[in-house]
């Protein structure tokens, strides 16, 4: 999606955190400058790029070394195992 806006200098130019989020862009950015241009380019190995793929790997592989549990049917009873709540 395209966002067109004409800025006025005053000190500097604002870049609101929402349109650099729809750009996908995160907190880390590459700023490189050019006569005649301004490039904002994501930082290279920021947070968002590397976290995101990695982190979900690691989510996904916390049940892998986990003990077998002595409770039957602890994901449906979940509540009263935990918190001693009756359903």
């Amino acid at each position: 999606m395209l966002h067109e806006q004409e800025l006025e200098v005053r000190q500097g130019v604002w870049i609101d955190k929402d349109w650099l989020k729809s750009a996908g862009l995160g907190g880390r950015l590459n700023v490189l400058v050019q006569p005649g241009e301004i490039r904002i380019l994501p930082a290279k190995g920021s947070p968002k790029q590397i976290g995101t793929t990695l982190g979900w790997d690691v989510f996904r592989s916390l049940g892998d070394a986990a003990a077998p549990g002595q409770l039957p049917d602890a994901a449906v009873e979940h509540d009263r195992y935990l918190y001693g709540k009756q359903l």
